[in-house]
């Protein structure tokens, strides 16, 4: 039923109902779905992300939140500074202090929309909760960035990851 499901999805928005119509959470979902809806990475891509978009100089649109409060950062990122076990965005008009050693399960999500594919890739701490989302920043009417995809297909999946 959720890969059935899945497939109609016009809009992303529309997930969440769809996981609380099945009882399950967006992470449950994500481990369940499989190919070609979702891919596990290693936690080390939610670093390879950030760096290949810093180097890419395209623009992102990240979501950082909890229950009462969301962030939302649309723009490219410019300055990345790793000190110890924190990869840092220290730009103007956006700061970001992720905890690398915190990122448990890290996953590429594709949701069909409307304007073609929305891909994201999405960070969770041990505890399952939502750390980030972040999607390439849609344009001409279509929501998937060929400059993101590249980056995201290059992420290294789970299985990849030597023992």
């Amino acid at each position: 039923m959720l890969r059935a499901e899945w497939a109609k999805l016009t809009d992303t928005h529309q997930f969440l109902r769809l996981c609380s119509k099945l009882k399950m959470n967006r992470l449950g979902a994500y481990r369940i779905a499989g190919a070609p809806f979702v891919r596990q990475l290693a936690p080390s891509a939610a670093n390879d992300m950030l760096t290949a978009v810093q180097a890419g100089g395209f623009e992102i649109m990240l979501f950082v939140g909890n229950r009462g409060c969301i962030q939302i950062h649309t723009g490219p990122i410019v300055n990345l500074r790793a000190m110890g076990p924190w990869q840092n965005v220290m730009d103007p008009r956006f700061n970001l202090h992720l905890r690398l050693d915190r990122v448990a399960e890290v996953w590429a999500v594709e949701k069909p929309t409307s304007r073609g594919p929305a891909v994201s890739v999405e960070a969770f701490d041990a505890e399952g909760g939502l750390i980030f989302q972040v999607f390439g920043v849609g344009k001409e009417g279509r929501d998937l960035r060929p400059d993101w995809k590249r980056v995201v297909a290059a992420l290294p999946s789970l299985e990849a990851v030597p023992a």
